[in-house]
Order: structure tokens, then sequence, then C-alpha cells
């Protein structure tokens, strides 16, 4: 129990290393090598989107069906867990009964979790909880060997309607890739964008996952 306590607090630490840094610089430094390790590698992997005919292997985010409440996570301007599981139960457990809203003006950032190099994807299921026009705001946040920020990623602009869905793979553009050289460990920040813009998200997955 203590040792769990004590990795929670250090995702919350993290989270807010991160935060702080973000306040400092909104510009992603392309091309900086070496980054810190993660808070949290999943040894298992699944194939969370095969419903849908995504094969692929994911891993799932710290607390990434919001179970656990907001725990592993940074949540602000209104971002909270409410009740109301995404109804295809990606995750496999027909007891889950949460998921993060993002209201307009708020954000959410993950803990951070491996990473290797290569053709990453994340996918997400969610639905539109606010404007037919807002979208939700993805970004790729790479924290730095001293804990602080090293670089932001644009990850993308996921659309939806007022219905649960999976997210697109979403991924990041070519000329972005070289800035993940030698990185160890991401986080994810999501933001709802657009006038009166707010989202829905639900079991949050990443492929490909770093068990080490």
């Amino acid at each position: 129990m203590a040792a769990s306590v004590a990795r929670n607090g250090l995702r919350v630490l993290i989270g807010v290393v991160i935060i702080a840094a973000l306040t400092m610089t909104t510009t992603a430094k392309a091309g900086l090598l070496g980054t810190g390790s993660a808070s949290y590698c999943d040894p298992t992997a699944v194939k969370a989107f095969a419903q849908w005919g995504d094969t692929a292997n994911y891993a799932r985010l710290f607390n990434g069906d919001f179970e656990a409440g907001s725990t592993g996570w940074y949540l602000g301007g209104g971002a909270r867990v409410v009740s109301g599981n995404e109804p295809f139960f990606v995750s496999g457990h027909r007891t889950d009964s949460h998921s993060l809203l993002l209201p307009a003006g708020s954000s959410a950032y993950s803990g951070t979790v491996c990473f290797a190099f290569g053709d990453w994807h994340l996918r997400f299921v969610g639905k539109n909880a606010g404007s037919r026009t807002g979208a939700l705001h993805v970004q790729v946040i790479v924290p730095s060997l001293l804990g602080g920020l090293l670089t932001i990623l644009d990850g993308g602009n996921v659309s939806g309607t007022g219905t649960w869905a999976p997210s697109p793979r979403l991924q990041l553009a070519l000329c972005n890739v070289t800035s993940l050289l030698g990185t160890k460990a991401v986080a994810f920040r999501f933001t709802p964008v657009g006038s009166g813009a707010a989202y829905q998200i639900d079991d949050v997955y990443l492929d490909p996952w770093k068990g080490t």
C-alpha cells in the first residue's frame, strides 16, 4: 500500500512539473535527444479496438479507464471524472462505470508512460459533449531527464458527435517524429478547442508499448 501511495505521489509530481514547464514555454524544441523515464509501463497488451477492425496491440495508459478517479492525471479548468462509461467496454471490464469530462476551458494531462520510438498510435473512446463545431486537441508531452519539459508535439484534433465512438488512430506527422529520438517516456494533453467545445473520453490506449 505504501509503495502504491508513493508511486501515485510521483505521478502527480510529474504532472505538476509538466504543468509548470508549460507555463514557461509553448514552443517545441525539435530534435533534442535523451528524455526521462516513465512513471508507468503496462506489461500487457490487448487488441482493444479489434471490434472496429483494428488488430494492433495496445497498452492502456495508467488509469486510462478513469475507474480510479483522477489518480495519475492532472486535471484543470473544470475537467473531472464523472459517472457513465463508454458502452463498448473496451477494457473488457463490464463493471467499469466512469469516464473523463472535459468542459470548455479545461485540459487533462496523463501521467508519463513508456514509449518506444517508431510508428506510434493513440486511441480512445469519446463523444462530443458540447458545440457541434468543437474538437478535442491532443498534444504529446516529452519530459526531460531533469524532470522538466523537453518538447511539445502536435497529435492533431479529433471531432465527434454526441454518440460514443472510437477515435481515429492518432499519430505524429513525419516532421515531428525526429523529436522523439531517444525518447523513453511521453505524456498526453487533451484540450477541447473551439467555442463551447466539450468532450468526454474513456479507455485511453497507446501503441506501440514498451515494457522495460
